[in-house]
């Protein structure tokens, strides 16, 4: 297959609509190859897209699995940068928007979805609008936004030739019922205060802040190295401690006390980060740990006319890894929920677990109230 060479005339033509791509393909069927622009591609069908959405859907949710698309193709995006050199080598120099426009129109000529048009743009904001992408055609059936592809990729073409950290939020979805697509792109770095407020309204996982490098022996979440421990762990510590301190004091203060200590430094870090709100230290430490699979909360209660606080969790990793127990065994867990609550709202309390699924119960509940001192 000969290579077509591709020069500055045919991307100012492409640009002013005097040409299109249809005369820069070439497919040999017999060699299994496509080039567009002198490039190898390939065909993109419908379900290709639908799998990728679908396997992000089954280990997050829709929402989740549409922003993992996102970073997916953002990485895509990023490499767009490679096009604009080869453009700037043909004297060909395009400001960031109309560089992207060249992109998507090079993309939507092959099935991507109808053209973008500019709604508003400066240096630092940019509104663009699509009658309909192409994922919002093959995921309709969702029902609601769900345009990462596009999203992403916005955020990865403009990051890559600006210099600058954007990010791009899908507002309209023809998916979701709208009459078009619109995505607002901004020129910003997200604060702490806002991956908190993402993870916190469920748009976020925190998968997106871990680095997982198995053949290294490394993982990182949030830039610090963490390790990923069995919930047998739990009952190893627990029988340890026992032959070393007894079952009493292994189980009702020495775990509680250690987790206690544990959950109020992780409120120190989160602090570090400049969140400062007592409710939202709270419900970003549950969060994290239930998304790092040690419980689920199910609810969280204010009961006033005891000045206590309930909390209804999950198969805690105690009690998954227990089993069958004539008495509670989230100790850890207790201490845990008491030293979060206790460094966020900067009292002395008291958790307790009363009721624990090892017992037959539904759910573990715990209490945390104020500490009585001790005269």
């Amino acid at each position: 297959m000969e290579k077509k060479r591709i020069e500055k005339a045919d991307f100012e033509a492409i640009l002013s609509g005097e040409k299109d791509i249809t005369g820069f393909f070439d497919i040999n069927p017999a060699d299994g190859k496509m080039v567009v622009f002198g490039v190898h591609t390939a065909s993109n069908p419908d379900y290709l897209i639908r799998a990728i959405y679908e396997m992000f859907e089954g280990n997050l949710n829709r929402r989740l699995a549409v922003q993992a698309v996102k970073k997916l193709y953002r990485s895509v995006g990023l490499g767009a940068v490679g096009l604009n050199r080869f453009l700037k080598k043909l004297e060909l120099n395009l400001d960031p928007v109309d560089f992207m426009l060249l992109v998507f129109k090079l993309q939507h000529q092959q099935g991507w979805g109808a053209p973008m048009e500019v709604i508003e743009r400066n240096e630092s904001r940019l509104v663009l609008r699509s009658r309909a992408t192409f994922e919002s055609d093959v995921m309709k059936d969702w029902k609601m936004q769900v345009c990462g592809l596009h999203s992403g990729w916005i955020e990865g073409i403009l990051s890559s030739v600006t210099g600058s950290n954007w990010v791009c939020e899908e507002k309209k979805c023809a998916a979701a019922g709208d009459g078009y697509c619109e995505f607002v792109a901004e020129k910003k770095t997200p604060t702490w205060a806002d991956i908190t407020d993402s993870l916190l309204k469920g748009d976020t996982a925190i998968t997106e802040f871990i680095e997982h490098k198995p053949l290294e022996g490394t993982i990182t979440f949030i830039d610090r190295p963490v390790v990923i421990m069995p919930r047998i762990i739990f009952t190893s510590l627990m029988g340890s401690m026992s032959r070393i301190v007894g079952e009493a004091a292994a189980g009702g203060v020495v775990n509680y006390r250690a987790y206690m200590e544990l959950g109020s430094q992780n409120i120190a870090y989160f602090r570090s980060m400049g969140i400062t709100d007592p409710a939202k230290l709270v419900d970003l430490a549950l969060t994290m740990y239930s998304q790092m699979g040690w419980f689920r909360v199910v609810g969280m209660e204010w009961d006033e006319a005891r000045k206590e606080k309930v909390i209804r969790l999950d198969h805690t990793a105690e009690s998954q890894a227990v089993g069958t127990a004539a008495k509670p065994v989230c100790y850890c867990t207790s201490g845990l929920i008491a030293g979060i609550v206790s460094a966020a709202y900067g009292v002395r309390v008291q958790g307790k677990e009363v009721k624990c699924q090892s017992k037959g119960d539904q759910y573990c509940e715990f209490t945390v109230k104020d500490k009585v001192e001790e005269n």
